[in-house]
């Protein structure tokens, strides 16, 4: 074993979580050499609690533009319908908080199983226990994004907040599929596929093209499906 190997072997769970932002290689090959229930873990907690921080930040800014677009229909239902609806819009605030941990840990698990059929696909050889550190190392890249992008909203007092294509379309066009779909695949969103990408490559031990081809493929089919859905609850008022 030479000094790199063990170099690699040394690196703690904070030194590969570190290591996902400037050396996902090293970050990826550690952990292909032995893991651990903290590997998915640990992150996937973190990502959970950030993301409690960022909704409480930002659903009041969200809600209070959905309460701005129902001030018409708020002002002609009766006084008891319409306190009836300032409850239902407090009740949605605290099941949004609720639900956002729990969203994290279900995303988790279901990516991991999505990356481990993806690698079976592939002709990788792969665990469930190993998929699920690879997307949760991924998930750190939404950490970052956490960070930047919510003072921006706070800021603006608006959760239209572009950090990619969608900065040079108009409002009507990111009304349309197609706005919707490109406005989506953000430098963040493409960063954290670059990196879930890296990590299927090392950990399943398939080649690197086909770990991008395969993980952007999945990418460009869940932000479709992510795009359709917010077309439909634009349409229905949400």
């Amino acid at each position: 074993m030479d000094s790199s190997q063990t170099d690699l072997q040394q690196i703690g769970l904070v030194g590969r979580m570190l290591r996902v932002f400037y050396a996902p290689g090293e970050a990826f090959e550690a952990l292909s050499r032995g893991h651990s229930k903290a590997d998915w873990l640990v992150p996937a907690v973190l990502v959970a609690l950030v993301t409690v921080v960022t909704t409480h930040q930002v659903m009041p800014i969200a809600m209070k533009a959905g309460t701005a677009a129902m001030q018409e229909q708020l002002g002609e239902m009766p006084a008891e319908q319409r306190e009836m609806m300032e409850k239902m819009q407090s009740v949605s605030q605290t099941a949004g908080l609720i639900s956002a941990p729990i969203m994290t840990f279900v995303a988790l698990f279901i990516s991991g199983a999505l990356l481990l059929l993806l690698a079976r696909m592939l002709g990788g050889e792969a665990t469930y226990g190993q998929m699920l550190p690879v997307f949760a190392y991924g998930s750190l890249i939404g950490v970052v994004k956490s960070l930047v992008i919510t003072p921006l909203m706070v800021s603006k007092q608006s959760v239209m907040v572009q950090t990619g294509l969608g900065l040079l379309m108009s409002d009507e066009l990111l009304q349309t599929f197609f706005g919707r779909f490109v406005s989506m695949l953000e430098l963040f969103t493409v960063w954290q596929a670059a990196v879930t990408a890296i990590g299927l490559s090392i950990v399943a031990g398939v080649s690197m093209g086909k770990a991008f081809t395969g993980i952007f493929a999945l990418l460009l089919i869940v932000v479709a499906i992510a795009a359709a859905l917010a077309g439909l609850s634009s349409a229905f008022g949400g």
